[in-house]
C-alpha cells in the first residue's frame, strides 16, 4: 500500500509543470543579455547617485528608464528578474520627475533603481541555476521575443485595416511604434542585428508619418509600409545573437 502512494504521488508530482521539463525557461543568451544590461545600470546608477546634481540624475534615471523598460517588456520567465525590471522602470520613470525635480527625492529614485538593478543580476545568477537542474527543452531566445514583437506589430496594424476606422486605426498604430521603438533598444544591444535595428527604427518612422497622414488611402500605405519592416523583423530574428 505505502508503495502504491509513494508511486501515485511520483507521478503526480512528474506531471505538475513546476517539476516538468517541458517548463519554459529563458535561454542563456537571455539570461546573459539581462545580466550585462544590469551591470550598465548599476554603473550608470552609480555615477548618477555618485554625482547628486539635479541634471546629472535626470539624464541618469531617464536612460535608465529605457533599459530597465526593454527588459521589462521582454516577457522574462525569470520572476526575480522580471520584477525588478519592472520596479526599476517605475523608479526611473520620467512621468514622476514632473512632480519630483528636488535633488533628494531624484537621488532617493536612483538609489532604488540601483538596488532593483542588484537584484536583477542576482535573480539572473538563481534563475541560471534553477535552470540548469531543470534541464528544460523550452527555452526563450532573443529571436522568440523579436518574432513575439514582430508578431504584435502585426496583429494591430492589420486589425486596424480591417476596421476601416480612424479612431481604432490610430490606437494600433501608437501600440505598433511602441513595439518598434522597443524592438529597436532591444535589437540594439546585440551583435549581428544591424538589419533589424534598421528594420525597427524605418517601422517607427512609418508609424510616425502614418499618424500625421491626413487622408485614410495615405494612412494605408503607410501601415502597409510598417508591415512590411515587421516582417524583415520576424524573418531576420534568428541572426540576432548576445555580444
Amino acid at each position: 500500500m505505502n508503495k502504491l502512494v509513494v508511486v501515485l504521488l511520483l507521478s503526480f508530482f512528474s506531471s505538475c509543470p513546476i517539476f516538468s521539463q517541458d517548463t519554459p525557461v529563458d535561454s542563456e543568451e537571455i539570461l546573459q543579455l539581462v545580466e550585462r544590461t544590469a551591470v550598465t545600470l548599476e554603473t550608470r546608477l552609480n555615477d548618477a547617485v555618485s554625482v547628486p546634481e539635479v541634471s546629472n540624475l535626470l539624464i541618469k534615471l531617464m536612460e535608465s528608464h529605457e533599459d530597465f523598460n526593454t527588459i521589462a517588456l521582454m516577457g522574462l520567465y525569470c520572476h526575480g528578474a522580471r520584477v525588478a525590471a519592472e520596479i526599476g522602470r517605475n523608479q526611473c520613470n520620467w512621468v514622476h520627475f514632473v512632480k519630483e525635480k528636488d535633488v533628494t527625492s531624484l537621488l532617493l529614485r536612483a538609489q532604488e533603481a540601483r538596488l532593483q538593478a542588484f537584484k536583477m543580476r542576482d535573480a539572473v545568477a538563481a534563475c541560471r541555476l534553477a535552470n540548469a537542474q531543470k534541464g528544460s527543452e523550452k527555452t526563450l531566445s532573443i529571436a522568440d521575443v523579436m518574432r513575439s514583437n514582430a508578431e504584435q506589430i502585426e496583429d494591430e496594424l492589420t486589425d486596424g485595416l480591417a476596421s476601416k476606422d480612424m479612431h481604432i486605426l490610430a490606437q494600433k498604430i501608437e501600440h505598433a511604434e511602441q513595439v518598434f521603438y522597443q524592438n529597436d533598444l532591444l535589437a540594439s544591444k546585440c551583435r549581428s542585428c544591424a538589419a533589424l535595428v534598421t528594420a525597427s527604427k524605418a517601422g517607427w518612422q512609418a508609424c510616425a508619418d502614418a499618424l500625421m497622414a491626413k487622408e485614410w488611402a495615405d494612412t494605408e500605405v503607410l501601415v502597409k509600409k510598417a508591415l512590411s519592416f515587421s516582417k524583415v523583423i520576424r524573418e531576420k530574428a534568428g541572426e540576432c545573437g548576445v555580444f
